[in-house]
């Protein structure tokens, strides 16, 4: 039995989402990287993950649908939104529809990883109590 934590990484970026996947199996986590909305639900119905790494654009849809679709299947998966188009209102938008922070790419590997472990650290205090 693992001890990982598991994550949906959803982002179509071919080079972006290797990286990503690698750095966070290197730091434990298990990773299940899909590139479409379609694949993200899918995966999300077969096994809730513990975080999803959501991005904003993709071939099929938009992320915001699957912040709320993920939040709507298991409202403790942990979402942190991901997007080279950041915006003040898309920022509050997907944060009223579940996500537990927005970062804008490009952002540094350290920091994204800090922030999907406090994420993960600040739902198991809120559980806890």
């Amino acid at each position: 039995m693992s001890d990982a934590q598991s994550l949906l990484l959803l982002d179509d970026d071919d080079v972006f989402a290797p990286r990503m996947a690698r750095a966070l199996e290197a730091r434990g986590f298990e990773v299940t990287r899909v590139a479409t909305v379609e694949a993200a639900l899918d995966a999300a119905r077969r096994e809730s993950p513990e975080c999803a790494l959501v991005d904003l654009r993709l071939p099929d849809g938009h992320g915001l649908d699957v912040v709320a679709a993920l939040h709507a299947i298991d409202a403790t998966t942990r979402i942190v939104v991901l997007t080279g188009y950041g915006a003040i209102a898309t920022a509050v938008e997907s944060l009223k529809r579940g996500a537990a922070d927005y970062l804008t790419k490009p952002v540094d590997e350290k920091i994204l990883i800090a922030t999907i472990q406090d994420t993960l650290k600040e739902a198991k205090t809120r559980a806890a109590q």
